[in-house]
């Protein structure tokens, strides 16, 4: 996105504020800005980074976020047509207890009232409704992980047509369709067997939330495998993570069959070496990406439709 001076009418100020853990900080920023480049579609973005208070970083990480992203405080100060906001890796049982939690709170007031339109990703979607309606996230009986299809009922702030929409979900929280109605949340996709995808409602606003994972690159769900699989043999993770859905191919995934067999027997000898050896040099399509684009072009639109609508 080019740069352009601050006080440029035509350009649509989109504020970024990351939350994702420090080995995710930069490659989480890259996938967003990318994906708003294209929805952009030729409308002229100004992209600024920002980071909430409230969540332990690496000396490396604060490093990297003092050169990338401002504090909080100065998108209060500054303000943003949109505003897009990420998850976090959970620490806590319950969102409340998450030592980002009042931070979060006042975000989403201040982008009630004080943006044109906002995203709320993954963890940051649970903790937006939490605010907003008391719904409580739930675990799922298993995590839903893979390259998903849903039904999408076409919005009537978009320009798309019911259909389906494929997206990668990682996660192991949902929130419940029924109780998201009944608070008047309108559902954009969803799933018979994964739930929720994306859902909406004006604040005023236009708040989307997304439980899946859009911007992700087409070996995001490989790496997220490799990493819990690792987590498992270093006796960090208490349970061996499943093959995401749709990712692997039928050759690979038997392969990581046997592999997962060997380990539940307690041959874990090599099986570091093993993982790293069958992913290798493995390439991976993203079929979700059309759709992806689709949805951030709309809401862009939308956003600039609403943007000009004011000055009007």
């Amino acid at each position: 996105m080019r740069r352009l001076k601050r006080g440029d009418g035509a350009v649509l100020e989109v504020a970024f504020v990351n939350n994702m853990p420090d080995a995710a900080l930069s490659a989480t920023e890259a996938q967003f800005a990318r994906l708003v480049r294209a929805g952009a579609a030729g409308r002229a973005v100004r992209w600024r980074c920002y980071a909430l208070p409230g969540l332990d970083r690496s000396e490396k990480a604060r490093r990297y976020l003092a050169r990338s992203h401002e504090a909080i405080e100065a998108l209060y100060r500054r303000g943003a047509d949109a505003v897009i906001v990420t998850g976090s890796e959970p620490r806590a049982e319950r969102l409340e207890r998450e030592p980002y939690w009042p931070h979060i709170q006042r975000l989403v007031d201040w982008a009630r009232e004080h943006t044109r339109a906002a995203i709320w990703s993954c963890l940051a979607a649970h903790a937006a409704t939490l605010h907003l309606s008391g719904i409580e996230r739930r675990p799922e009986t298993r995590k839903m992980s893979g390259v998903l299809q849903f039904t999408n009922y076409a919005p009537e702030w978009s320009g798309e047509r019911a259909g389906t929409r494929i997206v990668p979900h990682s996660r192991c929280n949902g929130l419940d369709r029924d109780a998201l109605e009944r608070y008047g949340f309108q559902i954009g996709s969803n799933s018979d067997v994964a739930g929720v995808d994306m859902f909406w409602r004006r604040e005023p606003s236009l708040f989307v939330f997304l439980q899946g994972h859009p911007e992700y690159d087409a070996d995001t769900l490989a790496k997220e495998y490799r990493r819990d699989v690792l987590r498992f043999l270093d006796g960090a993770q208490s349970t061996y993570p499943a093959q995401p859905e749709r990712v692997f191919d039928a050759a690979l995934s038997a392969r990581l069959d046997e592999l997962t067999a060997r380990i539940r027997c307690g041959c874990v000898a090599d099986a570091n070496r093993t993982l790293e050896s069958l992913l290798a040099g493995q390439s991976y399509g993203a079929p979700w990406k059309e759709d992806a684009i689709a949805l951030y072009r709309d809401w862009l639109s939308t956003v600039d439709a609403l943007r000009k609508a004011r000055q009007d």
